[in-house]
């Protein structure tokens, strides 16, 4: 069974994919499914074309019909729309008629729920743009909060700079830590204040993204991506790819290529 089969248990039918999950099923039912995650961001759909958000807990019971529950995790959500993390990042809750493209897109994710007439990728590239609708309505970042004990604006920028010239090779901790003249410790602490990950994890996730804009936009050897990537050897690229991405290099290709 693939993440992009749908599961069927009790009149439930759940369908997943990197990042997220649809789920059908009757209005009452929703009480019963697991919480969600801490992270997630969930818009229910209802028949009378109603959202309701969907937050970390249980889920309301409601009455009527059929219901589509999408599940976005924050970081694929943010991704979908553009967007950074921002440790005063919030979800805006809301109960409204909803938007128009996603209803639409909530509407194919549905059929695919019950028909699984596509291929894997489909469900994926719905989901991301009911993301970007989403996003653009109920996501708040409350900037105008200061932060505490982050980077300032210009330590932060020289680190980016600096991990984005040099995603090619191996950057050890103390290097960041010297160019910004903090101590390891310190330094460590405030990046993950700032952009909500540790140094080690942002840079590990840049060098996949910059893999995957090589793999979509050139028709380099993936041997080749890998080097630029920092990876001395395509199998660890390829390992560390599908543990991110949950596919390897070349069927993530392959899929971007068919879209």
């Amino acid at each position: 069974m693939t993440m992009h089969d749908p599961l069927v248990i009790s009149g439930i039918r759940t369908l997943r994919w990197s990042g997220g999950e649809a789920v059908l099923c009757a209005g009452d039912a929703l009480a019963g499914l697991p919480e969600r995650p801490g992270d997630a961001f969930a818009a229910i759909f209802i028949g009378d074309r109603r959202m309701l958000a969907a937050g970390p807990g249980p889920l309301p019971s409601l009455d009527g019909d059929e219901v589509l529950l999408v599940s976005l995790d924050t970081a694929f959500l943010l991704e979908a729309a553009g967007l950074e993390w921002h440790p005063q990042l919030s979800f805006l809750g809301f109960c409204d008629a909803g938007d128009e493209v996603a209803w639409l897109m909530a509407e194919a994710l549905r059929r695919e729920c019950i028909e699984r007439a596509h291929c894997p990728d489909y469900a994926r590239r719905l989901a991301e743009i009911v993301a970007i609708r989403l996003a653009g309505r109920h996501v708040r970042i409350d900037s105008d909060q200061p932060l505490q004990g982050g980077l300032s604006g210009h330590r932060l920028r020289a680190c980016i700079d600096h991990i984005e010239r040099n995603l090619h090779r191996d950057i050890a901790l103390d290097e960041l830590a010297g160019l910004v003249g903090l101590s390891t410790p310190h330094f460590s602490r405030a990046f993950r204040r700032s952009l909500g990950e540790p140094p080690y994890r942002y840079f590990r996730r840049r060098r996949i993204e910059r893999a995957k804009l090589l793999l979509a936009e050139t028709d380099q050897g993936i041997a080749q991506i890998a080097l630029e990537c920092g990876y001395a050897a395509q199998s660890h690229f390829s390992s560390a790819f599908k543990l991110m991405t949950m596919t390897t290099p070349a069927a993530w290709r392959r899929a971007r290529q068919s879209t």
